[in-house]
């Protein structure tokens, strides 16, 4: 979890926007990854684009071990999900 909130926190602070508070949590359904966040959500007003867009942009700037992070995906209206790798998962 913490690489994905330092990873997150970096891209934040590359997009003028550091200190916004980021919320991780573990979705109800595993189909929408490990952990989720919708911070994206939370900086709509904030940058006045849409939340998807927003997630998009956080999603393309990530830079992630792709040991511990297998994919990211954009879901909703600009949720970010995480899936993590077989052997990282902390779902167990």
């Amino acid at each position: 979890m913490d690489h994905v909130l330092d990873a997150l926190t970096r891209v934040l602070v590359e997009m003028g926007v550091e200190g916004q508070p980021i919320r991780l949590e573990r979705p109800n359904d595993p189909d929408h990854g490990d952990l989720a966040t919708n911070v994206a959500l939370t900086l709509a007003s904030k940058l006045r684009k849409q939340p998807r867009s927003i997630a998009e942009e956080i999603m393309e700037r990530l830079d992630l071990d792709e040991s511990v992070v297998s994919k990211v995906e954009v879901a909703g209206p600009g949720f970010l999900n995480f899936h993590f790798s077989t052997l990282r998962s902390c779902r167990s």
